[in-house]
């Protein structure tokens, strides 16, 4: 199916969705490249009180970082948590290195109720380092 067909069968509300999430993903790579971490993170664990279901801010944020040049692991594990929080959704980000043949790696996943929502296919080897979620931060396992 073509991406122009794949888009005329969207709703209104995933339309909505849909330029939300790309409104915030770019938004985020500005903020990761101005701001300090702890204002991205502050931003993107401010609550809100929308009702958008959860799959569904998923597919926005996948849908978007595909047709976004330069998006990482981080900024879509931010604009994810951004828009799930937004929904009144507490997701938690994840940050993890790894050193594999010699390269020294880090990644970033979003974690909601212990299911992994973003990043999940390449968490590989990474060790946690780090965890915050909307509320706060926790001290990563070693």
């Amino acid at each position: 199916m073509s991406i122009l067909a794949t888009f005329r069968q969207l709703t209104l509300q995933d339309w909505r969705l849909f330029a939300q999430a790309f409104l915030t993903l770019a938004i985020c790579n500005v903020r990761l490249r101005r701001q300090s971490f702890a204002s991205v993170r502050a931003w993107a664990g401010r609550k809100g009180h929308g009702a958008a279901p959860i799959n569904r801010l998923i597919w926005s944020i996948e849908a978007a970082a595909k047709r976004m040049i330069g998006t990482t692991c981080l900024s879509k594990a931010l604009a994810l948590q951004r828009l799930l929080a937004r929904n009144g959704h507490d997701a938690e980000l994840r940050i993890g290195v790894d050193k594999s043949d010699g390269r020294f790696t880090a990644h970033a996943w979003l974690v909601y109720r212990g299911q992994v929502l973003v990043g999940g296919r390449e968490i590989g080897n990474h060790t946690l380092l780090a965890a915050w979620t909307a509320s706060g931060s926790r001290e990563g396992r070693r």
